[in-house]
């Protein structure tokens, strides 16, 4: 779904589960791929680009802002929205409000693009 916002280098930011990417760290290099998990026998991963982290840290997802969201590659969803989108993927249940969303931990990690251009 953020494909295209890492293509354009628009997407800075992703929300991961705090019990992963525990030893990422700023500075460590990444590679984005379209796809990791799911691959059919014989597929080959596809890089998208080579990206540096800036920061990382755990947070209450509830500190989410419409800038984060843009940063995430959702500029069209609200705070409440994302992280309701971000719950339902990362298995919790819908939240019912916004008191729901502020028990819930994620991993930010940022990132600055390696190569110029947008690909």
């Amino acid at each position: 779904m953020t494909i295209d916002a890492v293509r354009d280098q628009t997407k800075t930011v992703t929300r991961r589960k705090v019990g992963s990417w525990e030893s990422l760290k700023p500075g460590d290099r990444l590679t984005l791929i379209e796809k990791g998990m799911g691959l059919p026998k014989g597929a080959k991963q596809v890089v998208i680009c080579e990206v540096e982290v800036v920061d990382v840290r755990v947070e209450p997802l509830s500190r989410i802002t419409e800038a984060e969201c843009a940063a995430e590659g959702f500029p069209q969803y609200t705070p409440f929205e994302f992280a309701a989108f971000w719950m339902a993927g990362h298995g919790y249940a819908l939240p019912a409000d916004e008191r729901a969303v502020n028990r819930v931990l994620c991993r930010r990690i940022e990132w600055r693009y390696l190569d110029g251009e947008p690909s």
